[in-house]
């Protein structure tokens, strides 16, 4: 099969109808880690040359914008396996949103994490335990260290030592290969920039075979399975998922968190799991993300809470209503003391009344849980045990008497035999109280990142389908709950409860958010997009769903523009300007924020257009931004731009190129 895979892929590289791969620039060949190196150094018998560099001191910025770019230097470096450490960050991310690597500025070949979480390493190995920068070490095969200099007077010492100490590499070791099988075997950089070449430019069929054999590799290629977890075709996705299932090691945990939070195949989730619980073994984030897929659900809501609860008497969200129930329970308290019944009654309609004074910003808020809580407190009866607890807990909680609110909670929770039927108001409070008590515990848990939280999330995924299913969610509690899962790495769960919650809260601005963000991560802006198709379809207010989309539409213009993609932005871009259209004709109290954002869109497209010569079509669509909104052109968009400074840098472009008459239009925008 290996000899196969070979002969296939060399057909496939030599016979590919695409453009030749673009020739590499001439530069030091970094290593991306330690392991790659060690193992690269094995296979040459080269030595290994660490280069230690900081920003800011002359000697180091000496080294790294002109030593490491001078051809006789980086000549003198191909005698060596080379690793870089700085702690500096020189771009703001390692990868777009793509998958696909962006270098280090400073340091091409590796991601400034890369040349960051190096450092550590080379430390506890090979510099004494000192921190000097700049620093050159080598270090033979057998780990001797063959030179370190540091704190040198001129920086020749360092550069005339690695030229003496160079090594000779051994010939099959370096050559260039087509072979599939070698490349997946090998740690080298070129070899894996090779592979992660294929895949770029490969069609739909070479890109399943090219992910097909990286089931078989050997050298974990993380970054090749990053970018296909980030492909729009599902079946590629799943090869990638597949391949990463068999490959990932720890450096990839997060890359198989991503494949989790996309995947919907039970075997593929099944075989991600076994793959993370495999690496738990030795790792604890491992561990505790693998021990939050496989949940012992029992006992995580207790009977009385999940039988049916009683019809509602009254509305607890009606203030007449409410007051009405304190006065009926009040009078037959005097006519019976003992009729712990009615006071549990009176303790849940003085929860409701304190509920509505939150929500009317009234006062004695306090008052009216204290109330409460002296009247669940009184109730001995061990039928009512369950409710009068929950009474407490809400109370409690509400009032900040955390260590109370704990204890209830568990004892509302114990009372698994009790068949009563619970007030509805009262049930979904205690369940309310129960997602923000869990959340909250486990974000003060000084060790939570690396200790499960498996019976949290059991528990939160339980009260919060009860909320769902008896339809009396509210959305800070909803969202807490969601913010565990995520904590968690349970996030296609929580995308999937997002969506719920922009339903169900249609015009909240929170709710919407934190669905965008979520979709942003796991499925990419046109992921994004889709979803919020998908929302506009099914709302039953259209306007507001069509400003939501709208807006999420501007954002993935501005994330194709980061990610120099000018064809998909523009189509973002131009769905923005159409759903913020039909939003402010069908709402009016959208309509002036519609305009204001669709004026951001324009801009953002008009800019992308004059890139790309169409000036006509970049001058009308900043007209039209000044005509529907003037008071917006000063704001700024995602990317930190205005929509009057583009005006200005494409009025100043036509007039260059000689459209004085096009650009004069414009003039009044730059006022």
């Amino acid at each position: 099969m290996a000899a196969f895979v070979a002969l296939l892929f060399s057909a496939l590289l030599t016979g590919c109808p695409q453009d030749p791969p673009p020739s590499e620039p001439t530069r030091i060949e970094w290593q991306r880690t330690l392991t790659d190196a060690l193992a690269v150094q094995q296979a040459t018998g080269l030595p290994l040359l660490i280069a230690v560099n900081m920003n800011g001191e002359v000697f180091n910025e000496r080294f790294a914008n002109t030593t490491y770019h001078d051809p006789a230097f980086i000549e003198s470096t191909r005698g060596y396996v080379c690793v870089v450490a700085s702690p500096d960050r020189h771009t703001e991310r390692d990868y777009d949103a793509f998958g696909n690597r962006v270098e280090c500025p400073r340091f091409g070949g590796c991601t400034c994490s890369e040349h960051i979480a190096i450092e550590p390493e080379l430390f506890a190995r090979f510099f004494n335990g000192t921190r000097n920068a700049p620093r050159h070490v080598a270090a033979g095969k057998n780990g001797k260290v063959l030179f370190d200099r540091f704190l040198d007077q001129s920086m020749e010492t360092a550069i005339d030592a690695i030229q003496q100490h160079r090594g000779k590499a051994k010939a099959e070791a370096v050559e260039p290969t087509d072979n599939l099988v070698e490349l997946f075997r090998r740690r080298d950089a070129r070899s894996r920039r090779a592979v992660e070449g294929l895949w770029k430019r490969g069609d739909f069929d070479q890109k399943r075979q090219l992910l097909e054999a990286a089931a078989d590799a050997t050298n974990e290629p993380n970054d090749l399975l990053r970018a296909a977890l980030r492909t729009d075709d599902a079946t590629l996705f799943a090869y990638a998922a597949m391949a990463l299932s068999k490959t990932g090691g720890k450096d990839a945990l997060i890359d198989l968190e991503d494949a989790l939070a996309r995947i919907d195949d039970p075997a593929l989730t099944k075989a991600l799991v076994a793959r993370i619980t495999e690496i738990g073994k030795t790792d604890k984030a491992a561990a505790r993300l693998a021990s939050h897929f496989v949940l012992a659900t029992e006992a995580t809501v207790a009977k009385p809470w999940s039988n049916p609860w009683q019809a509602a008497t009254y509305d607890a969200s009606d203030r007449l209503a409410v007051e009405g129930e304190l006065d009926r329970c009040e009078a037959a308290l005097r006519q019976n003391k003992t009729d712990e019944e009615t006071r549990l009654h009176l303790a849940i309609a003085q929860l409701a009344l304190a509920d509505i004074l939150i929500r009317d910003t009234g006062k004695g808020i306090e008052m009216w849980f204290g109330d409460a809580l002296s009247n669940a407190k009184k109730i001995k009866d061990e039928a009512l045990k369950a409710e009068a607890q929950a009474v407490i807990a809400y109370s409690a909680y509400m009032t900040s008497d955390y260590k109370t609110a704990t204890v209830a909670m568990a004892l509302a929770q114990s009372s698994v035999k009790s068949e009563r039927q619970p007030s509805p108001f009262l049930a979904a409070r205690l369940l309310e109280t129960v997602l923000f008590a869990t959340s909250n515990a486990v974000y003060a848990d000084a060790e939570a990142a690396t200790r499960s939280q498996g019976a949290e999330i059991a528990r939160t995924l339980a009260m919060i389908e009860l909320l769902r299913t008896r339809k009396v969610a509210r959305e800070p509690a909803l969202l807490s709950g969601i913010g565990l899962l995520e904590f968690g790495g349970r996030r296609r769960d929580a995308r999937t409860l997002l969506a719920e919650a922009a339903a169900l809260f249609p015009a909240s601005p929170t709710s919407h958010e934190r669905w965008r963000n979520r979709l942003l991560v796991d499925l990419g802006a046109e992921g994004m997009r889709k979803a919020y198709s998908a929302h506009v379809t099914a709302a039953a207010d259209k306007p507001v769903a069509e400003w939501f989309a709208g807006y999420a539409a501007l954002l993935a213009g501005d994330q194709h523009t980061r990610d120099e993609r000018a064809v998909e932005a523009i189509a973002a871009y131009s769905e923005a300007i159409e759903r913020f259209a039909t939003c402010a004709a069908g709402n009016a109290e959208f309509a002036d924020s519609a305009q204001h954002f669709s004026v951001l869109a324009l801009a953002g497209r008009a800019e992308l257009a004059n890139a790309r010569g169409n000036c006509e079509e970049a001058a009308a669509d900043l007209l039209r931004a000044n005509e529907l909104r003037p008071a917006s052109l000063d704001a700024s968009d995602g990317l930190q731009r205005k929509p009057r400074a583009i005006a200005g840098r494409i009025a100043a472009a036509l007039e260059k190129a000689g459209k004085a008459e096009l650009a004069a239009k414009l003039k009044p925008l730059l006022l």
